[in-house]
C-alpha cells in the first residue's frame, strides 16, 4: 500500500515543476519523525549534485510554507545538515551548499552473513542485546567467523527497527538468522545503500569482552548511521563497531570538475 504523501514543493507553490524538488517528499504515515524525513531529502538532493556547491537551498519559511510543517521541523533538520558541514547559513545569502559531490566506497560493509557466506566463511552470531523499547526492536549482536573451535569476533552492531514497520519482527531468533534476510523474506524491504558517519568510539567493558585479543586500544572505528531502500525508506538505524583486526578499503570519486585545489 502506498500512503499519501505531502505534495512535491513545487507543485504545492503553483510554480513550474523542479526536478530537484520533486525528490523532497514527506510520508505523514511514516513513524519517522517529519525533520529527519525532510533533513533525508535534502542531504540526498545535495549528496546527488542536484544542489551545488555554493547554491542556496530552499529557505526555511518555503520549506515551512510548501510542505505545511513547524518551523521547528525545518530548523531541525537544517540543524543536521549543518552539524555534518553539507551546509552553511550565511546571513543575506541564506542557507548554502558547502559539499563537493565526493562518492565514497567502503568495502567489507554490508550484510556480514551474506558476505562470509560468499566468501566461503562460515558467520557467527552472539545475541548481546534483545528487546523491545520505546516502539523499537533494540539489537546488539557480536558478529564473527569461525575457525575450527574459535570465532574471530570482528565487529558488535546495534540495529534499531521500528516495530510499526515490523510487527512481530522482536520474535525472531537472531543468533541463527540473518536480518537482511528476514527483512526481505518478511516484510518486503530490500537494503539497498546506507548513509554513515565514520567516527571513533572509546572502549567499553563489553567491546573490551568482545575483542578481548585487542585489550589496549585506544579506540574501534565505529560507522553509524541509516539503512535505507530503493525508495529512500529507511530500514533501519544501525551502529558497527570494528574489531582493530578488521582491515577496510576506501575509494574517493570526486564529480566531474569538482577535484580538489
Amino acid at each position: 500500500m502506498t500512503h499519501p504523501s505531502i505534495p512535491d514543493a513545487s507543485i504545492a507553490m503553483g510554480e513550474r515543476p523542479d526536478d530537484r524538488l520533486s525528490r523532497l517528499r514527506l510520508d505523514l504515515y511514516s513513524s519517522e519523525q517529519l525533520y529527519r524525513q525532510l533533513y533525508r531529502a535534502l542531504r540526498a538532493a545535495i549528496l546527488s549534485g542536484d544542489f551545488s556547491e555554493g547554491e542556496a537551498i530552499p529557505s526555511e519559511n518555503q520549506l515551512r510554507d510548501q510542505f505545511g510543517i513547524a518551523r521547528t521541523t525545518v530548523r531541525n533538520a537544517m540543524a543536521l545538515l549543518v552539524s555534518e558541514g553539507l551546509v552553511q547559513q550565511v546571513r543575506g545569502r541564506g542557507t548554502i551548499v558547502s559539499h563537493r559531490p565526493i562518492s565514497h566506497n567502503i568495502w567489507n560493509f554490508g550484510s556480514f552473513t551474506e558476505l562470509a557466506r560468499r566468501q566461503g566463511q562460515r558467520p557467527v552470531t552472539r545475541v548481546l542485546e534483545h528487546r523491545v523499547e520505546n516502539g523499537e526492536l533494540l539489537l546488539v549482536r557480536a558478529r564473527g567467523l569461525a575457525n575450527d573451535e574459535t570465532v574471530n569476533w570482528l565487529n558488535v552492531d546495534t540495529s534499531r527497527l521500528d516495530l510499526a514497520l515490523y510487527p512481530g519482527i522482536d520474535r525472531n531468533d537472531f543468533a541463527a538468522q540473518s536480518l537482511y534476510e528476514v527483512l526481505r523474506r518478511d516484510y518486503d524491504r530490500h537494503p539497498l545503500r546506507s548513509e554513515l558517519l565514520l567516527t571513533v568510539v572509546p572502549p567499553s567493558d563489553r567491546l573490551r569482552e568482545v575483542f578481548a585479543p585487542a585489550l589496549d586500544v585506544p579506540g574501534y572505528l565505529c560507522a553509524s548511521g541509516d539503512v535505507l531502500d530503493a525508495d529512500d525508506r529507511l530500514v533501519e538505524r544501525t551502529s558497527i563497531v570494528y574489531s582493530p583486526a578488521v582491515q577496510m578499503k576506501f575509494a574517493t570519486r570526486w564529480g566531474r570538475d569538482t577535484a580538489p585545489a
